[in-house]
């Protein structure tokens, strides 16, 4: 799921998943942007059930894709994972973030990584480190 309008939910998406009808073409949602575009995103990773292939995690704000730290944006990190365990969704989790300013940016990924397993680990999808 983009940052762009043509591409901005999951139930568009869905819509040339079915047109195709091709099970090499699935969903890659990033859960930023399903956020930042004002969706229901439980809704919509509940209508992904069984299309989505991998997962985007980053932070953001309304109608803000990119640059915002993770816990500073809309993002309810937790029950969106809580509700792709539920879906049956056991795939790849993928961090999306910026860090060229940073500097130290190998810090600043590390920190992120902690960010996030803490995060999956309170809804389940893995065990507290």
């Amino acid at each position: 799921i983009m940052d762009y309008p043509l591409m901005n939910s999951i139930s568009k998406a869905l819509g040339y998943a079915h047109y195709l009808n091709n099970p090499w073409f699935q969903l890659y949602p990033d859960i930023g942007n399903l956020s930042a575009w004002d969706n229901d995103v439980q809704m919509e990773l509940k209508a992904g059930s069984g299309h989505i292939v991998a997962v985007h995690v980053k932070d953001t704000k309304p109608g803000v894709f990119k640059n915002v730290p993770f816990g500073e944006g809309v993002v309810d990190f937790e029950r969106c994972f809580e509700t792709l365990k539920q879906t049956g969704y056991c795939g790849p989790y993928l961090i999306e973030m910026w860090s060229e300013t940073s500097a130290d940016p190998l810090a600043e990924v590390a920190k992120a990584r902690d960010w996030v397993k803490a995060r999956m680990a309170r809804a389940g999808l893995m065990e507290a480190a």
